[in-house]
């Protein structure tokens, strides 16, 4: 089974958002990227609003489609689709808003390199992060 998200990339003042995720099932206890699966119905940008509100309490003024992606879960071993978005302007400051997260963290480049990431994840944001910040 092929799970489909929208990912974004939450970047401000050159460093990006990210979250350490609660789950035992799904990516446990790794840091990764906010966003979410895809419901019946939703286009990935649509997605990505509602899952950045959900998980966040934002709402998202401005994104970039970057590009999609593929990585396994380490965990369930399930496959993941993810449609990944820059997103630079939104209304809300940033928080835990749901119990996926444990905690969040404004990283820089530095920082990142030093967290427990999906390899993926990790080689997307030193490849995006310098282009697009």
């Amino acid at each position: 089974m092929v799970h489909y998200t929208s990912t974004a990339l939450v970047v401000r003042d050159g460093k990006v958002l990210l979250g350490r995720r609660t789950s035992r099932v799904r990516f446990a206890n790794r840091w990764d990227a906010f966003g979410g699966h895809r419901e019946a119905g939703e286009t990935p940008a649509h997605t990505l609003v509602r899952e950045l509100y959900e998980e966040l309490g934002i709402r998202v003024t401005s994104a970039k489609f970057l590009h999609e992606y593929e990585d396994k879960d380490p965990t369930s071993k399930e496959t993941y689709h993810h449609h990944l978005y820059l997103v630079t302007a939104w209304q809300g400051e940033p928080r835990i808003a749901n119990d996926e997260h444990s905690e969040i963290r404004w990283c820089t480049a530095a920082e990142i390199a030093t967290l427990r990431l999906q390899p993926h994840l990790k080689k997307v944001l030193r490849d995006t992060l310098p282009k697009n910040v």
